[in-house]
């Protein structure tokens, strides 16, 4: 069922889906066409769980944050009983917006509009039965499915999500070490993209361009010198002596691969470069080390969720970045720098030695996204191919992305907007 929201031309996107060589990128319109966008924001983000936040955002009862994707607008609130839930942020009266600010903190929910008011577990407290004909316990606030992972929050807007049950243990299983949910939010940057989303978590899934792009990030880790042939004895003997002593401490085994666990997700230790022990500009450490760690040296643990969410968590923070498509040709991403919630800024960390790593990174990446989104819109644009060793997880992707495109049921009818 085609959300009332997302019109698009059913027969169309199936006549795109075929028209893709596989092994090379997606045809223009994939990018640039909003009736794509709408495909996208029904077929994938609406059956997809999407990463909303961490719950260490919301320390305590009352604290909220909203996240606007497409249509939606979902409250994610800690209760009185200490429990987060997540909701859609509309009134049940007459449809009204109820929180407008990203994040605070509030006794109760009211609505700005007529004054309703909602407790923190989506309960209606207006007596409504003598006035409206039908009593409060039926207006509630519309819940909105969430599960946490080891401190990740993350919600499914559809009435039937993927099944999510194999990713989430995975990655609570090697991300519970690091505490995230103990942890704060030291800084948060928002970056509007000038790229369709696909471009964006494309760039993400291959490091061809690390060389040409991120110096920074090429001096502590190996994305780029485990694909040198002349290089791959050192990095397997790096990769050993790090599986040593990952599990002298207790840790799963890593690797210096980018290799997807599952179709659409991937949880996996990477060891840094030796002498690193964080993802700092000279590898040194940052903050206090996080969670139940007890050395510094414990690489970095890689996890990827499409189609919007990856996150670098090394011994003393981690780095987060949510993308939330806004329309055919721009992305919002958010970034988060995380530490423990005990550190304190200018004692414990420094903003200046703690960001540098991960922002030059990001924000290099952003300008690489808008300028390929520049050239996929032009009349110029033929798709290429893709790489046989360095491109082989964004040829991944784009199947993942083809097929999720697929109609589960009996063909979709044509929608006008």
């Amino acid at each position: 069922m085609i959300h009332d929201s997302y019109a698009y031309d059913a027969a169309m996107l199936d006549d795109l889906v075929r028209s893709h060589r596989p092994g090379g990128p997606l045809p223009q319109a994939f990018y640039t066409s909003p009736a794509v966008f709408n495909a996208d924001m029904d077929r994938i983000f609406g059956r997809y769980w999407l990463h909303a936040g961490h719950s260490c955002m919301l320390p305590e009862p009352g604290d909220f944050i909203t996240w606007q994707v497409g249509s939606d607008s979902i409250l994610v609130v800690r209760g009185r009983d200490g429990a987060i839930r997540a909701f859609h942020n509309a009134c049940r009266h007459r449809g009204a917006r109820l929180c407008r600010d990203e994040i605070g903190r509030k006794p109760r929910i009211t609505c700005p509009y007529h004054a309703w008011s909602y407790d923190l577990d989506g309960r209606c407290l207006v007596k409504t039965e003598k006035e409206f004909g039908v009593h409060e316990r039926e207006l509630g606030l519309v819940p909105v499915r969430l599960r946490d992972v080891a401190g990740l929050l993350f919600v499914a807007l559809g009435d039937d999500p993927v099944d999510f049950d194999s990713a989430a243990a995975g990655i609570a299983s090697l991300l519970a070490v690091h505490g995230l949910e103990r942890g704060k939010v030291a800084k948060q940057a928002t970056y509007d993209v000038k790229a369709n989303w696909k471009l964006v978590f494309e760039n993400n899934r291959e490091c061809y361009h690390c060389p040409s792009a991120h110096p920074e990030y090429i001096k502590g880790t190996y994305d780029v010198m485990r694909l040198d042939p002349r290089r791959a004895a050192e990095v397997e003997r790096v990769a050993e002596a790090a599986n040593r002593r990952f599990a002298a401490l207790g840790l799963e085994p890593g690797d210096a691969s980018s290799r997807m666990t599952e179709g659409f997700w991937r949880a996996r230790r990477a060891p840094l470069m030796e002498g690193w022990v964080t993802q700092s500009l000279d590898g040194t450490p940052v903050a206090p080390l996080m969670g139940n760690l007890k050395d510094r040296d414990v690489g970095t643990l890689r996890i990827t969720v499409f189609p919007n969410f990856w996150q670098h968590a090394s011994s003393d923070h981690a780095v987060a970045t949510r993308l939330t498509p806004v329309d055919a040709t721009r992305t919002r991403v958010d970034v988060w720098w995380i530490v423990d919630k005990d550190a304190q800024e200018g004692r414990d960390y420094d903003l200046a030695k703690l960001m540098p790593f991960w922002q030059r990174t990001s924000e290099q990446d952003w300008a690489i996204c808008a300028e390929n989104q520049a050239g996929v819109s032009s009349r110029g644009y033929r798709p290429g191919r893709y790489g046989l060793t360095q491109e082989t997880n964004v040829a991944q992707f784009v199947e993942w992305y083809l097929g999720e495109l697929q109609p589960r049921q009996a063909p979709l009818k044509v929608v006008s907007a």
